[in-house]
């Protein structure tokens, strides 16, 4: 469970005030001149009246990154922000503002605003994603934490066991803007390992200890439970389940390819022996392949060819398959016909909002998002660029596609999403599923909450149209 002590209650109050704050009948709200994301700071109104107020966020561009509604009192009002966005968002550097309207109890209405800078963040822990929430002593894959940071800092890692006692602790430099895995077999001294139990992992920066990250482990002794692989049944839900239904076939263990890496492919053949003639090409690792049966050394599967994205049926040598049960507490369900994407949570709807999928053009059918079953795959970054936009924080489920935020490009020290942004709701990708980076009205997800949140190995089901 993510924790956060970065709103403290008790700060210096000599900060230098932004000059740039407007006061109207009393009513005025003021900054310090500079503003570090992950750093204790505050925001200081001067109210005349009690009242209920609305706090906007926005960037030179008229981007709103976040909302609050406070209380205030007559008088001077502190308010404690630590310079990040809504869902806890590393904000660019630049110029920004808020936007502050007073609505009293007998019905006046007050604004205020405040111009200042974000001059970048102070080094803390973004996130820590456990690749499972048991670790076995005897075997099974390899545990590891995905751990980012906001700059290079010193992680430190630290087990407790049930009653609080610190059992583990090691600290690892964090230097790789792109993140790094910090890996652990249950060793705690020498050759000694920890004893099997229920324990709490805490991961935080050196530098900012307030902004921690803690989850908790089962550590057992024996083996993990053997998954033969065996006929599946079907992978995809139908429309019309139920949302019990559709958890539970995310829930279910998947047949993927045994190969490292979700880019290789594997060549489906249509009988049991190797074929020049490949009936389909299948991206490893994370697709989720339904057994339909087996002769002799050879499985027939059915899947989604990586190509073209038709479901395809062959054959491949069962050796060269594996099971893999899926990452909790979340699921996510993207539909083509609707463009949504939803987040489920140990089976409840968390949220829903619009995408945007692949659309062909002409022959280029590759655009077209595939079908299928999928577990999300280790991260590669907080961005990348392609054809003149940038794209923030990737989500990788196969060996192409990816869940990502909507492109934006630089217009001098903002970001402009006006081309993609209201494309949100139909087809119009290259492939990947396309999510906003701002906050609707009805739902907490945004594509920041989904890369903070989402562990290695999270379920991915996309429906086709």
């Amino acid at each position: 469970m993510l924790r956060r002590f970065g709103f403290m209650l008790v700060f210096c109050l000599a900060f230098v005030m932004c000059t740039a704050a407007f006061a109207a009948d009393g009513f005025s709200v003021s900054l310090p001149e500079t503003v570090r994301g992950y750093t204790p700071g505050e925001i200081r109104i001067v109210s005349p009246e009690a009242g209920e107020a609305e706090l906007c966020l926005y960037d030179v561009m008229d981007n709103l990154w976040l909302t609050r509604r406070e209380h205030l009192s007559a008088g001077e009002n502190r308010l404690p922000w630590d310079g990040l966005g809504e869902n806890r968002e590393r904000l660019f550097a630049g110029p920004y503002r808020f936007v502050v309207k007073l609505c009293t109890e007998d019905g006046r209405e007050y604004t205020a605003k405040a111009k200042f800078e974000i001059s970048g963040t102070t080094p803390a822990l973004v996130y820590a994603l456990p690749s499972a929430y048991t670790l076995y002593l005897s075997g099974g894959d390899r545990w590891f934490t995905e751990v980012f940071v906001s700059a290079e800092c010193t992680v430190v890692m630290e087990v407790r066991d049930s009653t609080g006692k610190k059992v583990f602790s090691r600290q690892q430099e964090i230097s790789d803007p792109d993140g790094e895995p910090i890996r652990w077999n249950g060793t705690v001294s020498g050759k000694k390992k920890i004893a099997p139990g229920n324990y709490t992992v805490l991961f935080h920066s050196k530098p900012n200890p307030s902004y921690e990250v803690s989850f908790p482990l089962r550590v057992e002794e024996n083996d993990p439970p053997v998954h033969r692989v065996e006929e599946t049944g079907p992978v995809m839900p139908e429309r019309g389940m139920s949302d019990e239904e559709i958890w539970e076939m995310m829930m279910k263990p998947s047949v993927v390819i045994n190969e490292k890496g979700s880019s290789l492919r594997i060549d489906l053949y249509p009988g049991p022996k190797v074929s020049n003639r490949p009936v389909g090409t299948l991206c490893c690792a994370t697709q989720a392949l339904e057994v339909l049966g087996f002769e002799g050394a050879w499985a027939r599967v059915a899947a989604w060819s990586h190509i073209d994205g038709k479901k395809v049926e062959g054959y491949i040598r069962t050796k060269r398959l594996k099971v893999v049960v899926p990452n909790t507490p979340y699921g996510v369900l993207v539909d083509k016909r609707e463009q949504t994407l939803t987040v489920f949570r140990n089976g409840e709807r968390l949220g829903t909002v619009p995408v945007s999928t692949g659309k062909p053009v002409g022959h280029e059918t590759y655009r077209e998002t595939p079908a299928r079953s999928f577990l999300t795959d280790v991260r590669f970054g907080s961005s990348f660029a392609q054809d003149g936009f940038r794209y923030e924080y990737p989500l990788r489920y196969d060996g192409g596609n990816i869940i990502h935020g909507v492109g934006f490009t630089r217009e001098g020290r903002g970001r402009d999403y006006s081309r993609n942004l209201p494309l949100l709701g139909q087809k119009s990708s290259h492939g990947c599923v396309r999510v906003s980076p701002f906050i609707g009205e009805d739902s907490p997800i945004n594509m920041y909450w989904l890369w903070l949140n989402l562990p290695y190995h999270t379920r991915v089901i996309i429906l086709d149209d």
